[in-house]
């Protein structure tokens, strides 16, 4: 079943006890890809939107997805997911309808609102297919879901009657409505559940285990461990910062709070309210990179136990880096990593043994789409056979059952914290970020481009000239 295909169900009598209650509708909302070639041109206009990319450029980058149809598997892999969590939710007591909603491909997440609002729904939770805190995977959402609201609430979410490339770059389609206003939560980062760490786990020891049929020893495997890779300016303020001055994309549309505001107690004295979710201790709230390395750090000692050994030498390298040559990415790359692993040595020159084989685990990516397809599957293995080492890529979480059960927990957790009750996130590896709406002080952008505007400017599309570090879902 695809996302488009699928029926939204009926909203009436959902009752207060549902577990995701004061909600009536559930919004998973992701990158979005293309779904045929004739899609992939406008789509890569509006993944690099603001950013001066011709398009003969944008054609080169568009070849990856020729070997797929001109597809993406983000939209195949986002309705199994859809399936798998609407499932769920009804096992544990709740009739919340699931739809999925799109940054930058249909359905645009202003046709998946007009969809919920046409079925009756007014308070809606999102549930982000990023499961790290960052500007693209967190604060960005939330501009993207302001920037629908507020269509939604000038009755201008429908299309454009200019065309089918005209909807494409407006982020619009459908017949649209009339004005309506909707309330919109978003729930926290995930990468800190049991459920994620649990599908990585089993994930990585299977892999090690297809090597094994290979012929190579667990003891002499590399484990490789591959996230996105994300502007330096990006990943800096993907943290709280002391020196911040929340000038940096913080949304304030009434619909879509700000993380928190001033009122004044009984005695007239001033306090600070927070919107539920939001910790007043920011201590535990890292960056984007010590998100990634605190999750390594509780996992690859349990793959280790899991595969009988002392210790599993692992490396957290990045992918899928874009925007203009001279702007600093995070790495290393995981090429650049595999041919200094062949010569024995990692990329910052330290000595390193050849490895009999290696696991790469796209452990940063939570299902199985371009960034996983094509620059690991074909990239990067392409590189090892090169280099003649023995490569198996790890699963993503996708569907795993303790990972959909994860995901419940957090939509379950969000409500709870709607309702006003005490909440206390829990997290695999004792720190966040755990909030559900983004603090001034972190999650920004980063260094735009020269002559470009803040994001409050255009906030029903991402910021012009702000690199966005998800390019090819």
């Amino acid at each position: 079943m695809t996302d488009a295909a699928a029926p939204t169900p009926g909203l009436a009598g959902i009752p207060a006890t549902d577990p995701l209650a004061p909600y009536d509708a559930v919004l998973l909302l992701s990158y979005g890809g293309p779904r045929g070639p004739e899609d992939v041109l406008p789509f890569m206009r509006n993944a690099t939107a603001g950013r001066g990319v011709p398009d003969s450029r944008l054609l080169e980058v568009s070849g990856h997805y020729q070997g797929f149809g001109g597809a993406s598997p983000i939209n195949a892999r986002n309705a199994e997911l859809r399936d798998a969590l609407q499932a769920r939710l009804a096992e544990r007591g709740s009739s919340l309808p699931i739809v999925v909603g799109n940054r930058n491909w249909h359905p645009f997440v202003s046709q998946a609102l007009r969809e919920l609002a046409d079925s009756g729904a007014r308070h809606i939770l999102t549930l982000p297919t990023a499961a790290f805190g960052s500007y693209s995977g967190c604060r960005q959402y939330r501009e993207d879901l302001a920037g629908a609201v507020a269509l939604l609430a000038a009755g201008a979410d429908g299309s454009t009657g200019d065309g089918f490339e005209a909807d494409a770059a407006a982020r619009v389609g459908g017949d649209g409505g009339a004005p309506v206003d909707l309330t919109v939560d978003k729930t926290r980062p995930y990468y800190n559940t049991s459920g994620l760490l649990e599908a990585n786990i089993d994930a990585i020891v299977e892999a090690y285990g297809a090597l094994a049929e290979q012929g190579v020893a667990a003891a002499d495997v590399r484990l490789v461990l591959v996230t996105h890779s994300i502007p330096l300016g990006m990943e800096s303020g993907s943290a709280p910062s002391s020196d911040a001055d929340g000038a940096s994309g913080q949304m304030t549309h009434p619909a879509v709070e700000p993380a928190a505001h001033s009122t004044e107690d009984p005695a007239g004295r001033l306090t600070e309210q927070r919107e539920p979710g939001v910790a007043a201790d920011l201590s535990t709230e890292v960056s984007y990179v010590a998100q990634h390395e605190a999750l390594a750090s509780v996992l690859v000692p349990e793959v280790a136990r899991r595969l009988g050994l002392e210790k599993v030498e692992a490396d957290l390298v990045y992918c899928s880096r874009s925007g203009p040559p001279q702007a600093r990415w995070l790495e290393p790359d995981v090429n650049d990593h595999l041919q200094a692993l062949a010569a024995g040595r990692l990329t910052d020159g330290r000595p390193a043994e050849r490895p009999g084989g290696v696991v790469v685990s796209p452990f940063g990516f939570i299902s199985d789409h371009m960034e996983v397809v094509f620059d690991l599957d074909t990239e990067a293995a392409q590189t090892a056979r090169d280099l003649g080492i023995p490569y198996v890529r790890a699963a993503t979480a996708g569907t795993h059952p303790a990972f959909v059960d994860s995901l419940v927990d957090i939509l379950i957790e969000r409500a709870a914290a709607a309702r006003g009750e005490n909440v206390h996130p829990a997290s695999t590896t004792g720190v966040g970020p755990f909030h559900t709406v983004c603090p001034p002080s972190c999650c920004r952008p980063g260094t735009r481009h020269p002559g470009t505007r803040p994001a409050e400017s255009t906030a029903h599309e991402p910021a012009v000239g702000q690199q966005s570090a998800m390019s090819r879902p």
